[in-house]
């Protein structure tokens, strides 16, 4: 009886730490779940897009090897690394797709592409140009790269009946072709600064009520958006000075900077704001440091894990607008502030590249602010 009785006392005890116990026994089919998404969101599904900049000239022919390979490239079929050829107008939509991955790499036929072969198939000693781009920095464009000249040369050997008849020409999107592997992951590490704002920001919302000093406020007359902006103010400091020791510690390893300084300080700006808001609502559905520190693991995980912080991410498409795909990580703001500043340190975008990310940060930053102050009021702030 002394056993069962224990097992009643410690059982129940164990439901009390609610928190606990949830962390304790999803934590493992949580990442379970992560895994899988990680897996179906890094599976390779691979599209170049070509732009035909082909226009025959040679007198006498009405040859169009331009159109030709574009019907080519349509039927090629490959299981092992499927890979899809899509035709734009113009380099510059083939350059906006690589920014925003619709496209994994872009692959240009010249104006002489038709001629070029040809010449080489009357006899002349003429290589048949085209290029190939992309973010050198990214798996999937070398992937796609291969595939593209592998499918364009062979097509070229096929019309001309020789071997390597043409000029092929990479050209790196942006300053990629000068980024290793530790510039790359900067900023992932920059926005993860920001995504611990998560916990202090928690902490500061929470630690008023566990205090029971919400009252004292109260006769204060101090109003809840005040304190809340108060506090908000105070994290957003923080996270600008853990965002600006990350980025002296990356010079200190050498870490080059490029872009527009203030595009990068706004989108740092947007994206703290938008955790701090989040960490609002963390705050409303705990009630002490100790739930926040447990409870928060689980939003940390994902905002870590699927905002492309720890390694690149890119997500099933929900909807789009436009050029601009909407995606189940981007229903998290660090998503776009990782996207958006690897644009602005990566491609040396300007504001008119990165603006989608700019609306979804600022519009996910407002959500989060809202649902935030009506949760943490009703659980925290009865007595205003």
């Amino acid at each position: 009886m002394k056993l069962i009785a224990i097992i009643r006392k410690s059982f129940t005890e164990q439901v009390r730490q609610f928190w606990i116990l949830l962390l304790t026994i999803s934590m493992a089919p949580f990442f379970v779940g992560i895994f899988y998404l990680i897996y179906k969101s890094t599976a390779l599904n691979l599209t170049v897009a070509v732009v035909n900049l082909d226009r025959p000239e040679t007198p006498g022919s009405s040859a169009d090897y331009g159109k030709e390979l574009l019907g080519f490239l349509g039927s090629v079929k490959n299981d092992t690394l499927p890979v899809k050829f899509r035709e734009v107008p113009d380099r510059d939509a083939a350059e906006e797709e690589i920014r925003n991955k619709k496209s994994h790499a872009m692959l240009v036929l010249p104006q002489g592409f038709t001629d070029s072969i040809l010449l080489r198939q009357s006899g002349s000693v003429v290589r048949v140009p085209f290029e190939i781009s992309g973010n050198l920095t990214e798996t999937n464009y070398m992937v796609s790269a291969i595939m593209g000249v592998t499918y364009v040369s062979g097509f070229i050997n096929a019309a001309t009946g020789t071997l390597e008849p043409y000029h092929f020409i990479e050209t790196p999107a942006g300053i990629s072709s000068q980024l290793n592997d530790f510039s790359i992951a900067i900023p992932g590490m920059l926005v993860l600064a920001t995504i611990m704002l998560m916990f202090s920001g928690a902490i500061a919302f929470v630690v008023e009520p566990e205090k029971k000093t919400m009252l004292r406020l109260k006769l204060s007359k101090v109003r809840p958006l005040t304190f809340m902006t108060g506090v908000t103010v105070v994290q957003l400091l923080v996270g600008l000075v853990s965002i600006l020791l990350t980025l002296a510690t990356a010079y200190l390893f050498e870490f080059d900077f490029s872009g527009s300084f203030w595009l990068f300080l706004l989108v740092c700006l947007l994206t703290c704001l938008s955790v701090i808001g989040f960490s609002l609502i963390l705050a409303g559905l705990t009630k002490s440091v100790n739930e926040v520190l447990v409870v928060g693991n689980f939003p940390l995980f994902l905002f870590m894990f699927f905002s492309g912080t720890v390694f690149p991410i890119h997500g099933a498409t929900l909807f789009a607008i436009g050029n601009y795909d909407f995606t189940i990580p981007g229903l998290m703001s660090t998503y776009h502030g990782v996207e958006a500043l690897k644009q602005v340190l990566i491609f040396q975008a300007g504001i008119g590249e990165i603006w989608p990310h700019l609306v979804c940060l600022s519009g996910l930053t407002v959500v989060y602010f809202l649902v935030g102050y009506w949760v943490y009021r009703r659980r925290h702030m009865v007595v205003f």
